[in-house]
């Protein structure tokens, strides 16, 4: 969880300069409001998600 773009950036550029050699690392930035709006169309919501304001959330 970022608190700004700024810090969005900051992290983005320290996972840049320590990428891996192989693999596929890729990055997706929401905001709160549209992680808000997910909306489920099968299955159901998942209640063991990590409530954490830890600053790396892997799903």
């Amino acid at each position: 969880m970022a608190l700004n773009n700024s810090i969005v950036i900051s992290e983005r550029d320290k996972l840049k300069k320590n990428k891996p050699s192989k693999g596929l690392v890729q990055l997706l930035v929401i905001t709160e409001k549209q992680f808000a709006r997910i909306e489920y169309v099968v299955g159901d919501k998942k209640t063991d998600v990590e409530d954490t304001e830890s600053r790396l959330i892997i799903l």
